[in-house]
């Protein structure tokens, strides 16, 4: 069984279709009922496969442990584990309402550490399992205007990284995976304006991810993105700073 976070869009829902011509069953956990069903009932007719739809807000306190708990109670194992579900928002720092700030921490780092910490243990256990964690190319770079989402990405990035070094030997593989630029809904949700750089389609991440499993800790996905994010390291942080913010206010218009 794989269970998708932010399954009902964009990137969550490409690794559900995924997983599902896999021939995985899949748990598909998103705030929106509608896109679930309509989700469930593609998959289930075009493969053939289990999907359970779970309709929750994954920022609100005390849903992992829900979430998991639910699991148990029917009896549900988890192979594959997509910590996928975050948002992001654009804009000067005090601009940005504290709790819309604190969301994005609960959702994109907190829960991803909760659901990862009640579903891994089992894993190890069985000796076998996966757990893919999507971070982003900003999560290498400090993004003035979008200074939250860029740090918790950093976060998922060190957390995927280091979990990576801890289950060499225990039959769990870790991947991070660092999309940039892709076509989802993210893009108009953070208030972010459309580029004419090249685009990656969430399918695109999704393979690249797959591919990578078990072969190595990182990943990022296109190689735009391989190049910005591998070029930061080489400069010094003074200018890859002076760069981003320069970026990030032309986004703006300032």
């Amino acid at each position: 069984m794989v269970l998708v976070t932010g399954a009902s869009s964009g990137i969550g829902a490409a690794f559900c279709r995924k997983f599902a011509a896999l021939g995985f069953d899949v748990v598909a956990v998103a705030r929106r009922e509608q896109r679930l069903i309509a989700l469930k009932e593609e998959l289930e007719q075009l493969y053939r496969v289990s999907v359970k739809p779970v309709v929750l807000d994954l920022a609100v306190s005390g849903a992992c442990e829900q979430l998991a708990a639910g699991l148990k109670e029917q009896g549900i194992e988890v192979d594959v584990l997509i910590n996928n579900a975050g948002f992001g928002s654009l804009g000067a720092f005090e601009s940005v309402s504290i709790d819309k700030q604190l969301g994005m921490i609960d959702l994109n780092c907190s829960a991803v550490v909760d659901l990862t910490a009640r579903l891994l243990p089992a894993m190890k256990a069985r000796r076998r399992g996966a757990v893919i964690i999507v971070s982003s190319v900003v999560g290498t770079i400090p993004a003035p205007w979008f200074a939250t989402y860029s740090a918790t990405k950093a976060f998922d990035l060190y957390f995927g990284e280091a979990l990576y070094a801890e289950c060499r030997g225990s039959g769990v593989d870790i991947l991070t995976v660092l999309p940039g630029l892709t076509r989802t809904e993210f893009q108009a949700g953070a208030g972010l304006r459309e580029y004419h750089s090249p685009y990656r389609s969430a399918e695109q991440v999704v393979d690249t991810a797959c591919a990578s499993l078990g072969r190595k800790a990182i990943v990022v996905d296109g190689w735009f993105n391989k190049l910005m994010s591998h070029g930061v390291r080489l400069l010094p942080r003074a200018i890859v700073l002076a760069v981003s913010r320069s970026v990030m206010k032309r986004e703006l218009g300032i």
